[in-house]
């Protein structure tokens, strides 16, 4: 498949996505279903960090190759992610065009709703995932995107 068609299909996933987690949260309320949003997320992560310990080996905490290997993880799914920084304390990334952002936004999510999603599940995946590398590697959203055209920052980081 070329990387159009991955985008395509991710954007298509998280469209349905996004539909599901409002019907959902107009059903319980937003805030359980957030919280069930980061728990699946969680329970990801750590399934992903298993096998990321499996593949990476005692080099897991070298930062720049975790920068390497999360950035062709975000190209796998439709992602247009571009590694900024790397060192041996921290990764950064600029995502461009994202299938999440577009999805959530087919799906009928309004902006806000879709900034939680991203602020909430993304650290909680790959939070999880990376501290099974170690304990001490985090996740987060530097900047969320404010329009389509901008790019949302994440950074990886030890401490």
């Amino acid at each position: 498949m070329i990387r159009e068609e991955v985008f395509q299909a991710t954007k298509k996933v998280f469209g349905l996505y996004g539909a599901f987690f409002e019907v959902v949260a107009q059903e319980i309320g937003i805030e359980k279903a957030l919280s069930l949003h980061v728990r699946a997320h969680e329970t990801l992560g750590i399934k992903a960090g298993k096998a990321l310990r499996e593949a990476v080996g005692t080099a897991g905490c070298d930062i720049p190759k975790l920068g390497t290997i999360l950035r062709e993880s975000n190209l796998s799914i439709g992602i247009e992610s571009e590694l900024k920084h790397a060192d041996a304390t921290s990764a950064v990334f600029h995502n461009l065009r994202c299938p999440l952002y577009e999805g959530y936004r087919i799906g009928g999510l309004d902006e806000h709703t879709a900034e939680a999603l991203c602020q909430h599940g993304a650290p909680a995946k790959l939070g999880s995932t990376l501290r099974q590398l170690n304990p001490n590697l985090t996740h987060r959203i530097t900047r969320y995107r404010t329009r389509l055209d901008e790019p949302c920052e994440e950074e990886i980081a030890l401490g």
